[in-house]
């Protein structure tokens, strides 16, 4: 029974003095495990601002193309959302009637030309000939002239008869009549060949002003877009029919490419820091891999309130050869450049963690220690922080490590 007792007392001393040596002995001091380094640089730090956005169209930021053309729509070659250039074919409205007057047309007036060409050959050659007669019969006025005279001549002479006198005379003023009938002719000839003429050179001319008529008329079947640009709205498919009055069926709409702004809400706290001039990128959920850059031109002076916070408008102008991306009304996700500083120390963002509302970081000595050091910070972008105070250029920090107890990781 002693024995018992004996070895239960030394059992309970050698355990308590176990426990008692693992509550009281000091524990060693934990180190920082350093993964990656870099050193204090100088180097660029921007003042970034982030502030959501949004697509918004300008004033006349649409074009409304029409036609003044009546009939069905036999092809559409366009969609909503499609890009579109200028000159760009988008519909064909039924020609058909169109085209069979223009064919009727060109009929005539081919055969109209056909008449002129006859005129002009023609009449040339009967004028001609009506000449020709017109000489032969002046030649036979002068030789019953000459006979006439010779005859009465001899007749007061007394060597002829009074007959063979009157017969001269008859022949004479035939000739006389034959002559003034073929100038007459000629005359005629020349007038007709003239009025004829002008009267078929007229009708020429307004065939083929009919024509430009229904060519124009043809023109009005096609149409084209007169800008580039994206569709925003069709608002006749391929098989209606449109009726054109005092203003011009309506087809679709266009969206100018260079009337889309992005609207930025910025709010009270910063717009002090921002002016138009200054850089801003910005991207949407669509196409969150593609970046899109742009300018502030203009800060509106009206508040806009959201959920009872104050937001003033920057209004960045959208560069036309993002309009096949951006679509009014996107969200977007800015970043406005307030301010660049360079040739400051700069250090990683990973590099900095907090403390109690202090900032530190961990620098590595040359002996290969490890020093906790707190430091002031100036300005902060996505990469760098600006130190203002704590640190000298060339000294090396830790920007990747496992400490000995959990930190705050600086986030921007």
């Amino acid at each position: 029974m002693k024995k018992l007792v004996l070895f239960t007392a030394l059992l309970l001393i050698t355990v308590g003095g176990f426990v008692g040596y693992k509550l009281y002995k000091k524990p060693e001091k934990q180190q920082v495990k350093v993964l990656k380094t870099a050193k204090v640089q100088r180097g660029e730090v921007k003042n970034i601002i982030n502030a959501t956005a949004i697509v918004k169209t300008r004033v006349n930021a649409y074009l409304k193309i029409g036609t003044r053309a009546t009939g069905k729509v036999e092809k559409m070659y366009i969609d909503i959302g499609d890009y579109v250039k200028k000159g760009q074919l988008i519909a064909i409205i039924d020609q058909r009637e169109i085209r069979k007057n223009i064919e009727k047309v060109k009929y005539q007036i081919k055969k109209t030309k056909k008449k002129l060409e006859q005129i002009e050959k023609l009449y040339p050659l009967k004028i001609k000939e009506a000449e020709k007669n017109l000489q032969s019969a002046k030649a036979e006025l002068q030789f019953a002239q000459w006979k006439f005279d010779r005859e009465k001549k001899l007749l007061e002479e007394g060597f002829t008869t009074r007959e063979s006198y009157e017969m001269a005379l008859k022949e004479l003023n035939v000739k006389k009549a034959k002559v003034k009938a073929l100038s007459q002719t000629v005359e005629r000839l020349k007038e007709e060949y003239k009025t004829e003429k002008e009267i078929t050179e007229k009708e020429i001319k307004v065939l083929e002003k009919e024509l430009e008529r229904e060519k124009v008329r043809l023109s009005y079947t096609e149409i084209y877009s007169p800008i580039d640009g994206i569709v925003a709205n069709v608002v006749a498919r391929q098989g209606e029919t449109l009726v054109a009055g005092l203003r011009a069926a309506e087809l679709v709409s266009v969206l100018k490419p260079d009337k889309l702004e992005i609207q930025i809400f910025v709010d009270e706290t910063d717009i002090g820091q921002v002016k138009p001039g200054q850089k801003v990128v910005y991207w949407v959920d669509a196409y969150p891999d593609k970046q899109f850059k742009g300018e502030i031109t203009k800060i509106y002076p009206e508040p806009v309130v959201k959920q009872n916070i104050v937001y003033y408008l920057a209004i960045v102008p959208v560069n036309k050869d993002y309009a096949r991306y951006l679509r009014p009304e996107m969200t977007v996700y800015t970043k406005i450049i307030a301010g660049i500083k360079k040739g400051v120390l700069v250090i990683p963002n990973s590099a900095v963690r907090f403390e109690e509302g202090k900032q530190y970081v961990f620098v590595v000595k040359e002996n290969g220690k490890v020093e906790k050091r707190f430091i002031k910070t100036g300005w902060t972008d996505e990469r760098y922080t600006e130190v203002v105070e704590g640190l000298k250029e060339g000294e090396v920090i830790a920007v990747k490590f496992i400490a000995p107890t959990k930190t705050k990781v600086f986030k921007n």
